[in-house]
């Protein structure tokens, strides 16, 4: 058989293969965005960290807007997704979407709020999806941080002498996971940008003089003067979580 005949044939046998297959993977797109639609008296959907990392054990619930203290709660899987019911408060059916998870972190308990991705509220009836993301770092919508804030103070005169302003860089690496369970990364930053935000974690910090001149130890709260400091986020009312360390050229 010619060769040119040959190629038609099996051009002419692969082409309704081809659009069996389209129409196949058509189909299963349509049962996705269908299976994905919101269902009457559910709250339905999943809680994430901030790289997309399902987190199981978050407390999801949903807020009545009628009457106070009538919320509904329920809790993600191992995939971190939920499935709240809303069919036992048919008539009072006004709901906002509201979560949190409870770690334990540098040796406490500490409660974090994941964003959802729509605050509106939303009828029983109709059901709705929302989804959220656990944010350790950047800007809140009020004008906060996510994160914690890093600053550094000059040392009392007798552990040392002062090193000028403007003639340290830092350095924060993170000791362990971050608070969401992430790989942080190291974090350069002058003192002249402080305060400065970091993601929330527990973290070594280190420093130097840009100018060269000599060394400089590092004292986290309650801890003594050192090359490096270990420091633990603190909660400071009116700024929210912060990382504080005070700095010393060491007497020779």
């Amino acid at each position: 058989m010619p060769t040119l005949i040959r190629l038609t044939l099996a051009l002419s046998l692969l082409t309704p293969l081809a659009l069996t297959a389209h129409a196949d993977a058509a189909a299963q797109g349509q049962t996705r965005t269908a299976s994905a639609k919101a269902r009457p008296f559910h709250m339905t959907g999943a809680v994430k960290n901030s790289q997309g990392k399902p987190l199981a054990g978050a407390r999801v619930g949903a807020d009545n807007t009628v009457l106070d203290g009538s919320e509904v709660w329920t809790t993600t899987d191992a995939q971190g997704r939920y499935d709240l019911d809303l069919s036992k408060m048919p008539i009072l059916n006004a709901w906002t979407a509201v979560a949190h998870i409870v770690v334990k972190y540098g040796g406490e308990q500490q409660t974090l709020t994941p964003e959802v991705d729509d605050t509106a509220a939303f009828l029983g009836k109709d059901g709705a999806i929302r989804n959220f993301t656990l944010k350790i770092t950047g800007k809140t919508p009020n004008g906060g941080y996510y994160g914690a804030l890093f600053s550094a103070h000059l040392g009392l005169s007798e552990a040392g002498e002062m090193p000028e302003y403007g003639d340290v860089e830092f350095t924060l690496t993170p000791a362990g996971p971050l608070i969401d369970g992430s790989k942080g990364q190291p974090i350069r930053v002058r003192q002249a940008q402080l305060p400065f935000e970091v993601p929330q974690g527990r973290y070594k910090v280190t420093a130097r003089s840009l100018s060269g001149k000599g060394p400089i130890w590092l004292k986290a709260r309650g801890g003594e003067y050192g090359p490096e400091a270990v420091l633990d986020m603190t909660y400071t009312a009116g700024t929210g979580m912060t990382l504080s360390v005070d700095m010393v050229h060491p007497r020779r």
